[in-house]
């Protein structure tokens, strides 16, 4: 019986050490090297290799509810497993196991098996290494190859400090961030700063720690989704979600979850940072909240200098009663909150609910800075806007205007990292001079600028077909509502007046490799500006010619140059989320010549060797990063290589008839609101088409020799006509919907 023993337990030692030598440790997949990390690389060593691991299971898999259109049956298993080493979590001792594989017919199919999985149970999982957006996954290679080999006690969640996964941007730290990825964590005491319902039945929010840092709380799992929302998951133990959506404000004395990764920052992606995914009830465990102040409004919206100011407010707590309201303000930008002046806000009568405050008049120009005060009955008090510190909190403001707003005042904000307008969801009236325009040779968005301002000056505006009339050095009054695009700052138009004054707007030069600029949110000033970056000890070099797949490419002042000492530039893309200039030659892959909106100059795609005296373009802001748009190559200044001419036309081409070469066609009026005359050149035969600017079809006839289009069908907008005549020859040219 000894010897029978002896050879089991021989036997066993033998196999645990065959699997040894062929099994990878989560810890060895996941881990990055403090240089990478430093460089924002955050790419598994066994990228896009075979390998088998061991892990312990950290929630259960009938959890995970994710839809997803690309795998048959609608649906992405998945769990998260944890390195089988030794006890705690970060380390690199998490990953995610993504629950797709491809079958022989190339059809992405479900791991089902990862459904019946139970937390705590060890497991083996032979597949591929992969990356999404900074998340380092394993795929099975099918669904036999996850396997159950033991169990132990289920994994519990280790308290983590929320300042080492992002900053208070939601902005990635990778190199104290990156170790957590995949990790079971425990937040305590953070409060609910914004919340995003989406997509009609989803809903994310963010929360915040005492030092501002933020991080996205999101719906990985069940336990997140609300009532209504359709559930994918076969394996489910429920029907339907029952998550009810927090209100900005609600103290959480501890949140718990899986860290996963959707980068952004320095790694030049788009996502949200790291990101917190509860998949219990029990991980919400809801503080003493106090008191909630919504709907706070201050009339007159631009006060002059003779006008005392009204600031109302609803304030309402849930759990107790409101006990003081106070409104505190300021013209001193240096002061710190505790020292504002403070003034007691009453009961608007008749309301149980509302409240009401005045703030004196003072003089024009004036920056008044206030906050809001709420303390309910258990001592509990909440601050609007939302603050994390007592002594220098969040303020809201406002700019004393005699003469009426100034872009400037819509740009400007205390703080760049809290970069909405002052006037978001109001609608105002400014004056600015067009410094990029809607016409052919443009960018082909609208942006207008305060003609003294050096910084805060400038901003896109939308919504109008009037617009389409607009032309460089043109001023005019816009009447719009002030958006915030995740935090670009833009203006839906409702009116478009033209004052007939004219000026050239000469553009902010700007040092190509400042760093502060791009690490402080120092660029945040010339957001929708004008700006010429130069490089005062020479030439401006591209330090990456090919930055991700979205048609951006980086600039420094030398070619070798990090992320955070070079400056973005898109160009040569026009999709629903990016709009970049098809008038410039250089771009990141001159694939994008007949892709993503037909480019109008020959592509010439960037290298390392090229380089040019100064570049030209708008400042933009979007997906976390600042970025320059040229508007065509004529602000590409002695660029290394010869560029096509665009020759911005001016306002002499308004009505124009176009006429497409010796062999092509000619069209009328343009811009045009109802028809469109077509003739062809030499009585050729053939098909005209109508594109849209991303190169969709929207019309097409056939044409002999001349033809009168009804296009009164067509949104306003830019569009290209495209005629391939009989012999299979293609011209084009663009033409404007008003």
């Amino acid at each position: 019986m000894k010897k029978q023993l002896s050879i089991l337990i021989t036997g066993l030692l033998m196999a645990t050490m065959s699997l040894a030598q062929t099994a990878v440790s989560v810890r060895d997949i996941q881990y990055v090297s403090p240089t990478d990390l430093a460089d924002c690389k955050d790419l598994s060593s066994y990228d896009d290799q075979e390998i088998k691991t061991i892990g312990i299971v950290m929630h259960d898999g009938n959890l995970t509810e994710l839809a997803s259109g690309s795998v048959n049956g609608g649906y992405r298993p998945g769990v998260h497993i944890l390195d089988t080493s030794s006890s705690g979590m970060g380390n690199f001792r998490g990953v995610q196991i993504h629950g797709v594989y491809t079958d022989g017919g190339g059809q992405s199919q479900p791991v089902s098996k990862l459904d019946n999985l139970v937390s705590g149970m060890i497991i083996e999982v032979t597949g591929k290494v992969g990356n999404y957006q900074g998340e380092t996954q394993v795929f099975p290679l099918d669904n036999s190859s996850v396997k159950v080999i033991g169990s132990v006690s289920a994994p519990t969640a280790q308290v983590l400090d929320l300042g080492k996964l992002n900053d208070n941007t939601r902005s990635n730290i990778y190199v104290t961030g990156e170790e957590w990825e995949g990790s079971f964590v425990q937040f305590n005491n953070v409060t609910v700063v914004s919340v995003s319902v989406f997509s009609g039945n989803r809903v994310s929010f963010d929360v915040s720690d005492e030092n501002g840092n933020v991080i996205n709380v999101s719906d990985r799992f069940l336990v997140q989704k609300i009532p209504g929302r359709t559930l994918v998951n076969p394996s489910s133990p429920q029907s339907d979600g029952e998550f009810v959506a927090p209100i900005v404000g609600t103290k959480y004395e501890s949140l718990k979850g899986i860290i996963m990764h959707s980068q952004n920052g320095c790694s030049a992606g788009t996502g949200r940072g790291y990101e917190l995914n509860p998949f219990a009830k029990s991980h919400y465990k809801v503080g003493d909240t106090p008191p909630s102040i919504t709907e706070v409004t201050r009339t007159p919206l631009v006060p002059s200098s003779s006008d005392n100011l009204k600031i109302s407010a609803k304030i309402i707590d849930f759990n107790g009663t409101v006990d003081n309201q106070k409104l505190y303000y300021t013209d001193d930008r240096n002061k710190d909150n505790p020292d504002f002046t403070e003034t007691t806000l009453s009961l608007k009568a008749g309301s149980t609910d509302e409240y009401e405050g005045a703030i004196p008049a003072f003089a024009d120009g004036t920056i008044i800075k206030y906050y809001i005060t709420a303390t309910d009955n258990d001592g509990n008090t909440s601050y609007s806007p939302f603050s994390a510190s007592k002594a220098k909190g969040a303020t809201a403001f406002y700019t004393v205007r005699d003469g009426g707003l100034t872009i400037p005042d819509l740009q400007y904000v205390l703080d760049p990292t809290s970069d909405a307008s002052p006037y978001k969801g109001q609608t105002v009236t400014v004056r600015g001079y067009v410094t990029s325009s809607a016409k052919p040779y443009d960018l082909e968005d609208v942006y207008i600028q305060d003609k003294d301002a050096k910084e805060w000056g400038g901003i896109r505006i939308s919504g109008s077909s009037d617009l389409l009339e607009l032309w460089r050095t043109e001023e005019v009054e816009v009447t719009g509502t002030i958006e915030e695009s995740y935090g670009f700052t833009q203006m839906l138009v409702s009116s478009v007046t033209k004052t007939g004054n004219k000026a050239e707007i000469a553009p902010i030069e700007l040092p190509v490799s400042d760093s502060a600029g791009r690490v402080n949110r120092g660029m945040e000033k010339y957001e929708g500006m004008l700006v010429r970056m130069v490089n005062q000890g020479g030439k401006v070099k591209i330090s990456n010619p090919r930055l991700n797949p979205f048609g951006e490419w980086m600039i420094s002042s030398d070619t070798g140059a990090s992320f955070n000492n070079s400056t973005k530039v898109q160009t040569g893309v026009k999709n629903g989320n990016n709009n970049s200039s098809l008038w410039v030659s250089v771009v990141s892959d001159d694939t994008l010549e007949n892709i993503e909106g037909i480019m109008e100059v020959p592509a010439i795609e960037a290298t390392k060797e090229m380089d040019m005296d100064a570049i030209i373009g708008v400042i933009y802001y979007g997906f976390s990063q600042y970025s320059l748009k040229p508007r065509n190559n004529d602000d590409i200044i002695g660029f290394s290589l010869s560029l096509e001419s665009t020759n911005y036309a001016g306002d002499t081409a308004t009505n124009s008839i176009i006429d497409i070469d010796e062999n092509g066609f000619i069209f009328y009026p343009n811009p045009s609101s109802d028809v469109l005359n077509v003739t062809t050149r030499n009585l050729k035969s053939g098909t005209l088409y109508i594109r849209s600017i991303e190169g969709r079809e929207m019309m097409k006839t056939p044409i002999l020799d001349s033809r009168q289009l009804n296009i009164d069908s067509l949104i306003p907008g830019i569009y290209m006509l495209e005629f391939i005549d009989s012999d299979g020859i293609k011209m084009s040219a663009k033409f404007i919907k008003i």
